[in-house]
């Protein structure tokens, strides 16, 4: 087996932290074109002669192709670091799940390839383990020989038929432990016939009999045979009750038996509603470099909220993701309180037809408390970094400014004079300026006469004005520029280019 140096490998080193004058104009050279990421991990793991396959999951590669589901690599103990400095080199990023759902053997990689919807999902598996993780896990030790006779296969390596057909049955049999009436659902046994047909079709008898013989007994040929007639719903009710059992005794050398936690943590996801077992447990990955605050910030127009809930909606469902609008905090009660002490003092001056000729302590108290709750959320965008999580954030407000447009309704009367409102504004800063600059920053470009046509119900000056800020400290954040007068897509595939390097 060869050694994987880096110079055998197509480079993808992640973007240095650019000088907010650089421009982002082009998706990275890193990103193999044409959606051919997983054709360029086969083609590399086969030069650098790395051992491998995949192991199953065959029937499913118009969904693992486009990230729908994973793509379950077996391979080479003895080549791990060699796997894992070609995932690194490219694009591929190493991630966790909670600990809980951790199996001791098999990593987790996700990667970026511009043309699929999602992002692709690798099961790397050193031992050949069936199970999950609340269940009991067992593992089957024929790694060498399914390695060492695996053949080409589209795009990676395959087992041997013989080995497929072997894998398949254990599955379908184990998967029936614990589920009684698995076995007796017509639709189960009718979606499970074909592939067993055809693999069985492929396989050599006796090859597989000195395969049981020589490395998995007690089981043998004649107990599969009996697994493949119950899968076939050719035997009787209490041998399809007993045989899954019949085969945990015989592998019960080999097995790995759940936590108390992770029983109990696959029960909440269970009984739970969905949305209430999401918060109770996450089952999204961790990425092993940790969690990042993103913001996007320039002026008016340029796509900022289309731009964010379209990279919530790419990164949420396999890592966890917020989308945060400082601009725009949720309100306290005590914002809300004052915010309706305010309506009220402004429709009594209407109604009494009294002007005031400076501003109310309302609107200072207003200032005040829009300040503490874009504070609190900036304090739950840190935590959500700090655990692990991409936080993807508009108005990000930086370099302690404030931002009383967005803190003062418009229409409000002049500053109010006197100690209190002077407490109150000072009180106001001090929370903005606790505000430090996020981990990246992607600043929206756009020509201002687009940014007018783009924001056409707001007046011109307004659409034609920056944003909070024109530009990231790029002495305390990575800085980005990206053209967003381009095509919606293009901006898009732009934007993920840019961020999958430095997550």
């Amino acid at each position: 087996m060869s050694s994987v140096t880096p110079s055998n490998l197509r480079s993808s080193q992640p973007p240095a932290a650019l000088a907010v004058s650089q421009r982002v104009d082009e998706p990275g050279e890193s990103s193999p074109p044409g959606g051919a990421l997983l054709e360029e991990l086969a083609l590399t793991l086969d030069h650098q002669q790395i051992g491998y396959c995949q192991w199953k999951g065959h029937w499913s590669a118009h969904r693992w192709r486009r990230g729908y589901g994973n793509v379950d690599l077996l391979v080479d103990r003895a080549a791990l670091p060699a796997f894992q400095l070609v995932a690194g080199q490219l694009g591929f990023k190493l991630a966790h799940p909670a600990g809980e759902r951790q199996i001791p053997g098999i990593e987790h990689y996700l990667g970026f390839d511009p043309s699929t919807p999602r992002l692709l999902h690798l099961h790397v598996h050193y031992r050949l383990l069936l199970g999950e993780y609340w269940k009991r896990v067992y593992r089957l030790p024929i790694e060498r020989q399914i390695l060492e006779q695996s053949r080409p296969g589209e795009p990676f390596r395959v087992p041997s038929p013989t080995h497929c057909f072997l894998i398949f049955v254990l599955r379908m049999m184990l998967r029936q432990i614990g589920r009684p009436l698995l076995s007796a659902d017509d639709r189960w046994l009718s979606g499970i016939k074909v592939p067993l047909a055809s693999l069985e079709a492929a396989s050599d008898p006796e090859e597989l009999a000195r395969l049981l013989t020589h490395h998995l007994y007690p089981i043998d040929s004649p107990f599969i045979n009996r697994c493949v007639r119950s899968l076939q719903g050719e035997s009787g009710t209490l041998d399809r009750l007993v045989l899954p059992w019949e085969l945990h005794l015989r592998l019960r050398a080999h097995v790995r038996r759940p936590t108390v936690s992770a029983m109990v943590t696959a029960g909440l996801e269970k009984v739970l509603p969905t949305a209430a077992a999401q918060r109770v447990v996450d089952p999204s990955l961790r990425l092993s470099a940790g969690g990042l605050v993103l913001a996007l910030i320039e002026g008016q127009g340029t796509s900022k909220s289309t731009c964010a809930r379209a990279l919530h909606g790419w990164l949420a469902p396999d890592l966890p993701t917020m989308r945060a609008h400082l601009g725009h905090p949720p309100k306290s009660l005590l914002t809300l309180l004052v915010g309706v002490a305010l309506r009220l003092e402004r429709g009594a001056n209407q109604l009494l037809r009294r002007t005031q000729r400076w501003g109310s302590h309302l609107e200072a108290f207003l200032h005040f408390c829009t300040a503490r709750d874009r504070y609190r959320l900036y304090q739950k965008v840190r935590r959500f970094g700090i655990s692990g999580g991409i936080a993807v954030c508009e108005h990000y407000p930086m370099g302690g400014q404030t931002i009383d447009a967005e803190a003062v309704p418009p229409g409000a009367s002049p500053a109010a004079p006197g100690w209190l409102a002077d407490q109150l504004r000072r009180a106001a800063a001090r929370y903005h300026n606790r505000i430090l600059a996020p981990d990246a920053v992607f600043v929206l470009e756009v020509d201002p006469e687009l940014a007018v046509a783009r924001k056409a119900e707001e007046p011109a000056d307004c659409a034609r004005t920056p944003g909070w800020l024109r530009g990231p400290d790029s002495s305390t954040a990575r800085g980005y520029l990206i053209d967003a007068a381009q095509p919606l897509p293009d901006l898009l595939r732009q934007l993920k280019t840019t961020l999958w390097p430095i997550l």
